[in-house]
C-alpha cells in the first residue's frame, strides 16, 4: 500500500521519537530520561511527542504503526487447511519472522529495567486481536473457539517472549516461539 506524503511524515516522526527514546533509555535508564530529552534528540516538540505517545514507556513499546497492515496481510495470506490451529500457528510464525523485529531490539536495549519487563507483551495483544478476528471468520458462529485459538496462540508467544534471554540472538526467540506453538494442540471445533 502506497503512503501519502502525510502518512510517510507521520511514520517518520513516530520512528524518530521511538529511536530517540530507545537510544536515551539504553544510555541512561528510563528514570533519567525526560520527554524533553527525547524531543530534543528527535528534533521535535513535547506537543508532538504527546500526539504520538502517552508515556515514555509507550514510546519504547507501542507497536510500529505498520503492524496493523502486516497483521492484516498475514491473516489474508494464511493457509486455509482443515486444521485451524495449524493455520493460526503459521500466522504466528510469519509474525515472528516478519515483524515487529524492532521490539526484540528495543527489549534487548532496555532489558535491565525491571519496571519495563512486561510492557513488550502488549504487542502480543495486538497479534492476539488480529488472530481472533481471523479465527472468527474461520469458525463462524463459535466465538468461544475463535477466542480459544487466539488466546492460546497469544499465550504461546508471550511465554516464548518471557523465556527469551535478550543476550541471545533474536533467532532464539523464533526458536522458542516455534517450540511453544508446537507444544500446544488445540481442537477448536471439538474434534
Amino acid at each position: 500500500m502506497t503512503q501519502t506524503p502525510r502518512q510517510a511524515h507521520r511514520l517518520a516522526t513516530w520512528r524518530a521519537l521511538r529511536e530517540a527514546t530507545v537510544r536515551l533509555v539504553a544510555e541512561r535508564g528510563l528514570a533519567a530520561v525526560t520527554v524533553d530529552d527525547v524531543v530534543a534528540a528527535a528534533g521535535t516538540s513535547r506537543r508532538t511527542f504527546f500526539n504520538y505517545f502517552p508515556t515514555k514507556a509507550a514510546a519504547l513499546f507501542d507497536p510500529d504503526p505498520e503492524l496493523t497492515g502486516l497483521l492484516q496481510r498475514l491473516t489474508e495470506e494464511a493457509p486455509r487447511t482443515d486444521d485451524v490451529w495449524a493455520d493460526a500457528c503459521a500466522i504466528c510464525r510469519a509474525v515472528v519472522r516478519e515483524g515487529p523485529g524492532d521490539l526484540l531490539v528495543v527489549y534487548r536495549r532496555v532489558a535491565g529495567s525491571g519496571e519495563l519487563r512486561d510492557y513488550p507483551v502488549e504487542v502480543h495483544r495486538h497479534v492476539e486481536a488480529a488472530l481472533e478476528s481471523w479465527a472468527s471468520g474461520r469458525l463462524a458462529g463459535d466465538a468461544l473457539a475463535a477466542r480459544l485459538v487466539a488466546a492460546t496462540a497469544g499465550a504461546a508467544l508471550t511465554s516464548a517472549f518471557r523465556t527469551w534471554d535478550p543476550a541471545t540472538p533474536p533467532e532464539e526467540f523464533a526458536r522458542l516461539a516455534d517450540r511453544a506453538l508446537a507444544a500446544v494442540e488445540v481442537h477448536p471445533t471439538g474434534t
